[in-house]
């Protein structure tokens, strides 16, 4: 067998068991939330402090379902993908997940606050048998160990989750996300999932000794609280799933060849301007006011393309669960979008301040600007996107995966994919602003450029000798385009340069 085929083969096998899993998966939260929730109420028997312990244990087991299917969802969507970018968006959450549910298990710094440290505490005061203090000691001492690994990437689940490493950051900081492969998350996850699985495989027993069996009538008594997840709002979709699945996936290819030629212009038209200034000393720093375009354009590909293989994973899972994970993700994405892009209650650091409107200055508005700031106001107005949810699914220490799983059981298909959709429209309006931007950008340039020509006129008197040799043909062309305003024109005459 050819290793083509076998690592289809493979795949196929892993995509089989991530499905099953994720299939029982739904019976699972809703069996172990109507549980959580009956040992948070009133009409909960047990005493104390049995109760608070198995009440902890139940919250570790809901984590460890959520977070595994998380992950499994992440990893079914990239073995899904055609295409790399569209792999590399299911993927990037591996990496930020392991992060935030370590955060969760354990954390960084204050141990006792965390899931496992919460344990701790209530296990020493309602324990009845020392048979699982070997077990719970490993897995403190390897939940300490995995501390001092470095398998995960803080800067890589910053840019998953906010796109930017800190407030107001460079968008070329999403090239970062470029280097994600699978082979390197399959690889994190499985550093992880050792601990991981050693701690779910000691939580149920304790589960099972503390809880079932002690108290297996007044369980059996337990009723569901979370409503079944269904997937009939395919219905609404299937006569235009094949439009809807071709129009994705160009966008997709399109974005990908775009974020892949603004990564090109990135990282190759500052090497070209500092190799004239170098060589010639040569003053051309108003090339410069060029690259911000290219930043704002790769960001915007980067958040069309991310939207597009969530909504894509969306319709091709036939899982409930996975199909709820992606409308929250989608949810997370638009509401990071609309940031990033917009603002919620401010303009300022956005890329509409930023990118968009700064060429204008002391200029009106056109009319696709005005355009684009109403559908933003439209999507913000319409409330679907709050702090308590992003963050619910983002952080999932504090019990917010308690929080996060109640969304997921309670979103709305329609208004997750209307609004989803709405978002990606919007997105390529937001790319042609971004281009239209640059003939503004060379007027600014040209005006205030006015009276410096001379130097312009200079050089390309001394050049005009030398004009036709190869490496001084492309110099030549790049200032007789600068002379007349062409901006652009003349910073692409200069890819000859290097």
């Amino acid at each position: 067998m050819c290793f083509v085929a076998n690592m289809i083969m493979i795949t196929d096998i892993v995509l089989q068991m991530n499905n099953q899993i994720l299939i029982n998966m739904d019976g699972l939260f809703q069996k172990f939330f109507a549980i959580h929730e009956y040992l948070e109420g009133n009409e909960c028997s047990i005493e104390q402090p049995r109760r608070e312990l198995c009440s902890q244990l139940i919250s570790i087991q809901l984590f460890a379902n959520f977070f595994y299917s998380i992950y499994l969802a992440s990893l079914n969507g990239a073995l899904n993908s055609k295409e790399l970018r569209e792999q590399q968006a299911h993927l990037k959450y591996v990496n930020a997940y392991i992060i935030e549910g370590y955060k969760a298990l354990w954390g960084y710094k204050k141990n006792n606050k965390s899931l496992w440290g919460k344990f701790l505490e209530y296990y020493s005061s309602a324990k009845d048998t020392d048979n699982f203090d070997g077990i719970i000691q490993s897995i403190t001492n390897s939940l300490n160990a995995y501390k001092e690994s470095d398998v995960t990437d803080k800067d890589e689940r910053d840019l998953a989750m906010h796109y930017q490493l800190n407030k107001g950051g460079s968008p070329r900081e999403l090239l970062k996300l470029d280097e994600i492969t699978i082979v390197k998350e399959l690889e994190r996850y499985k550093q992880f999932g050792d601990v991981f699985r050693s701690l779910i495989e000691c939580v149920t027993e304790l589960i099972n000794h503390y809880l079932f069996m002690k108290s297996d009538e007044e369980m059996m008594r337990v009723k569901p609280v979370l409503r079944p997840l269904t997937t009939l709002d395919q219905n609404v979709w299937k006569d235009k799933l094949e439009e809807l699945d071709t129009r994705i996936i160009r966008n997709i290819n399109y974005q990908s060849q775009n974020f892949s030629s603004c990564k090109e212009q990135l990282l190759k038209w500052p090497k070209i301007i500092k190799r004239i200034r170098d060589l010639y000393n040569i003053n051309i720093n108003d090339y410069y006011d060029i690259l911000p375009t290219a930043e704002a354009m790769l960001a915007v590909s980067y958040m069309s393309l991310d939207l597009c293989a969530t909504i894509k994973r969306y319709f091709d899972s036939v899982i409930p669960i996975e199909r709820a994970i992606a409308l929250s993700r989608m949810n997370v994405i638009c509401n990071t979008i609309i940031e990033r892009v917009y603002g919620y209650t401010s303009r300022r650091g956005s890329y509409w301040e930023r990118y968009l409107t700064k060429p204008y200055r002391g200029h009106e508005l056109p009319s696709s600007l005005v355009e684009i700031k109403n559908i933003m106001d439209n999507s913000i107005s319409a409330n679907l996107y709050s702090n308590e949810k992003r963050s619910a699914f983002v952080h999932l220490k504090k019990d917010n995966f308690i929080t996060a799983i109640r969304f997921l059981y309670t979103q709305n298909p329609f208004e997750e994919i209307h609004n989803s959709i709405a978002i990606i429209k919007v997105l390529p309006k937001i790319q042609k602003a971004i281009s239209d931007s640059l003939k503004q950008i060379g007027d600014n340039i040209q005006a205030r450029n006015a009276k410096k020509f001379i130097w312009v006129d200079r050089l390309i008197k001394q050049i005009e000798p030398h004009k036709d040799e190869p490496k001084m043909k492309g110099l030549y062309q790049s200032f007789l385009e600068m002379k007349k305003g062409n901006v652009l024109e003349a910073l692409e005459s200069l890819r000859t340069m290097i």
